[in-house]
């Protein structure tokens, strides 16, 4: 497996609208270069690294970062049944999805023990529910989603049958 992929630039340059030829002019280098480098068919030098990540105000570490292999971090899935709601708990390092179902009149308090230093994202997928934090309270229906510290006090009431998410993530 390649270490380094840097087809990332293209996506870089795409971004900033420019060409490939841009690109180069700009980090003194020659366009085949820059085709090479984004085709993953070529080693490029500390000097063009370090070229092409001023272009893109990046310092070197950061795109070599953006250009580290793939790696893929498959999350864990487990059942996540509670009294009137249930779904699935699909959880990565710092970051945590749950697909739920609440039946109509069912009250979804906080449980401090699952939460962190995270924001919670509430997504309604389908139906409505009443999202309280603190002493604030909004209707979330079906499209839409709102965040909120997830240590603050909260609960949802589920208003009708709802399909939803709450993501949990770090505050950065």
């Amino acid at each position: 497996m390649k270490r380094f992929d840097f087809s990332v630039l293209k996506t870089l340059r795409l971004k900033q609208g420019i060409t490939a030829e841009q690109l180069a002019e700009k980090a003194n280098v020659t366009r085949a270069t820059i085709v090479k480098m984004e085709s993953g068919f070529d080693n490029p030098t500390v000097q063009t690294i370090d070229a092409l990540a001023r272009v893109f105000q990046l310092n070197s570490s950061e795109l070599l970062r953006l250009a580290e292999g793939v790696q893929f971090d498959l999350g864990r899935v487990e059942k996540f049944i509670k009294p009137g709601y249930g779904g699935k708990r699909i959880y990565f390092d710092k970051f945590e999805i749950y697909w739920l179902k609440a039946k109509k009149g069912v009250r979804i308090d906080s449980e401090f023990e699952l939460h962190e230093d995270t924001a919670e994202v509430c997504f309604v997928l389908s139906g409505r529910l009443v999202l309280h934090v603190g002493e604030q309270e909004i209707m979330v229906m079906e499209g839409m989603a709102a965040r909120f510290n997830a240590l603050q006090e909260h609960r949802l009431s589920v208003v009708e049958d709802t399909e939803f998410l709450l993501i949990h993530h770090k505050i950065v």
